[in-house]
């Protein structure tokens, strides 16, 4: 060994035990924060306030609760928080605060503090609050009718200078704060550390809860359009119909029309309903589903990243459904591409075949071609198909190159994946990146959406998505954590028709937003004359919006029957489904990956699983208490 690599050896393996070293002692912190013992979570009532909840079903104890949650102070509007993109820490002080932080999850990643007592708050978990764009400081008594604690100085000296805070504290708040608390830009009294109390609270944090002025000396805060986990007894809604909804799901795994599913139901702004059933495969130790596991939602893409991408651009005025191909992409000008209606591409009135086969052109002898793909990611083969398959990204030009060469028929209504290939390309003209990169930045993260994702290998674990296809046909393996759309692989896994994961919850958000015409956690992505004009019926004979599905003008077809002619949504070749309905204002979420493991599989179709359980919802609704 030469005295130059030498030198490079040492200092190599240096920087190798350094890093080994910060590894341990961050592991070493964090360990020993999570073994320290929290008290028993609070599950009775104690002050005299709230000693009348107890015994109480426990949707009366949440709205009881609603009511008494004070606001007193809340500067420069912090709450609720908005945009939850913002780095936002949470320190919760002594008793047991679980259920505020599993709330809190449900709705963003929020990093999440704790110590037993003020005395216990290490250096590092000051630094953390410092380095927060929004700081909230958590005061979870156990103690009977205790009143707010004294704050040291030292932590109002902190917090004096730190922007964009909230106190909450969870304990009784009969008197008045008498010590100056000026430090805090926000103040939540949420009197007792019940787990309802914690729950609640936290919902009203991101605006989820509307706080009322109960006094002259109390403020109100508005709901900014996130959705309230809640029951369907706060609704009126009879728990009989949830068990035929969990009847119908279970009975579909039953018949193998799908190993596992997830459902979410939501009226009137509420979540009544988002369970999870089955598991991932129909292998015995296969893992069950779980509500933060994703799925892949296939044709949901088209609304759920592109159709959103396109009105948010067309609100900015800068995409046009009235222009042409030609007037966005140079390279169709000499072909009979040219003269296609963005309007009429997006309702899939532009005479587009289906579908391509793509990747039957990239075999040789039944085997895929060495010279198109690679078994290792290097220099010209970059796109990831699935795993070790690797395609040469110029063979994308390929596959627009066989579109262009593609008759189109009579324009007519002809559903067609390929619609969305161009707004793909499009947009990503118009943006100047990556659609993936682009709406995660500027939409899914800011609403605070923690699976939705192009590419979802590159964020989450495999074990945490369900598989689809076992493809023996193209990849020759199973289909994990990529693309079942082999189309949408060979762009590399982010194309406009296809791509997209989703757990049933992010998706609800999703439809919310075109729910609230564009308005969602105080933030208007996109013009509500905007969504207007996407929703309608845009040529005569056909259901279709722009880039949404709609029920036929007899009622059904992709929905149920009783679902309004407002409604909308998409279906996915996966066994997904998302449904929105203005009029009775219900949104309905059904993943699954009724393809695993093969996609001859019709069951779901057959049997009608989702729209069937789509009119339980209707039935509940309508016969809901007033």
């Amino acid at each position: 060994m030469t005295l130059s690599n030498r030198k490079i050896f040492k200092t190599s393996l240096l920087a190798f035990f350094s890093l080994a070293l910060l590894s341990f002692c961050a592991w070493k912190n964090n360990t020993i924060e999570e073994k320290i013992q929290k008290p028993e979570p609070q599950t009775y009532w104690k002050s005299e306030l709230f000693l009348k909840n107890n015994g109480l079903p426990v949707y009366k104890q949440e709205l009881l609760f609603e009511k008494e949650l004070i606001l007193l102070k809340n500067s420069g509007n912090i709450l609720p928080i908005g945009d939850l993109s913002k780095h936002i820490t949470v320190l919760s002080i002594g008793g047991n605060p679980d259920s505020f932080h599993s709330t809190l999850n449900h709705f963003a990643a929020f990093d999440v503090l704790y110590a037993p007592t003020f005395d216990a708050i290490t250096p590092k978990q000051m630094t953390q609050l410092r380095q927060a764009e929004v700081a909230i400081l958590s005061i979870h008594s156990q103690e009977k009718n205790q009143q707010v604690l004294d704050l040291p100085e030292n932590i109002k000296t902190e917090f004096q200078n730190i922007n964009n805070d909230v106190l909450i504290f969870f304990g009784d708040g009969s008197s008045k704060i008498k010590q100056d608390l000026e430090c805090f830009s926000s103040i939540l009294l949420a009197h007792e550390n019940h787990v309802i109390a914690q729950k609640i609270t936290a919902q009203a944090l991101v605006g989820a809860i509307e706080i009322k002025n109960q006094q002259s000396n109390h403020l109100s805060m508005k709901t900014n359009g996130r959705l309230k986990f809640s029951s369907p007894q706060e609704l009126g809604i009879d728990s009989s119909y949830i068990k035929k909804i969990e009847e119908i799901a279970i009975g579909g795994i039953k018949a193998g029309a799908y190993p596992g599913c997830q459902v979410l139901v939501a009226v009137n702004n509420k979540i009544i309903l988002n369970n999870s059933y089955g598991n991932h495969s129909y292998d015995k130790n296969a893992k069950k589903v779980e509500n933060d596991d994703l799925y892949d939602i296939a044709s949901i893409t088209k609304i759920a990243a592109s159709t959103l991408l396109t009105m948010k651009l067309h609100s900015d005025g800068k995409f046009d459904l009235s222009k042409t191909l030609g007037d966005y992409l140079e390279e169709t000008k000499n072909t009979s591409y040219a003269n296609v209606n963005i309007r009429a591409m997006m309702a899939h009135q532009a005479g587009f075949v289906p579908y391509i086969p793509f990747y039957n052109r990239t075999k040789v002898n039944e085997q895929l071609n060495p010279a198109i793909y690679s078994i290792s990611k290097r220099e010209g083969y970059t796109l990831a198909v699935a795993d070790n398959i690797f395609m040469k990204d110029t063979y994308v030009d390929s596959m627009y190159a066989q579109i262009y060469k593609t008759p189109r028929s009579e324009q007519g209504f002809k559903y067609s994946d390929l619609c969305f290939y161009f707004t793909k390309k499009i947009v990503e003209n118009l943006i100047g990146e990556s659609q993936h990169t682009y709406l995660l930045k500027n939409i899914y993260e800011p609403m605070g959406l923690k699976t939705m994702r192009y590419l979802p290998l590159n964020y989450f674990p495999k074990e945490r998505i369900t598989p689809t296809e076992k493809d023996n046909y193209f990849r020759n393996q199973l289909v994990h954590g990529y693309v079942h759309d082999q189309g949408a692989a060979m762009l590399g896994g982010v194309a406009g028709h296809a791509g997209l994961f989703s757990n049933a919850y992010d998706l609800a958000c999703i439809m919310q937003l075109f729910l609230c015409k564009g308005n969602y956690g105080g933030k208007q992505y996109f013009s509500a004359a905007t969504m207007d004009e996407y929703n309608r019926a845009q040529f005569p004979g056909n259901r279709r919006g722009a880039g949404f599905d709609r029920p036929k003008a007899s009622g059904g077809g992709t929905c149920d029957e009783l679902a309004s002619q407002q409604s909308f949504g998409h279906s996915g070749f996966t066994g997904t489904l998302a449904w929105a309905d203005p009029k009775d204002n219900v949104i309905f979420i059904f993943l699954s990956n009724r393809v695993n493991p093969s996609a001859e599989n019709w069951k779901i179709r057959d049997m009608n699983i989702r729209t069937n359980i789509q009119h339980v919802i209707y039935e509940a609704v309508n016969n809901r208490k007033k």
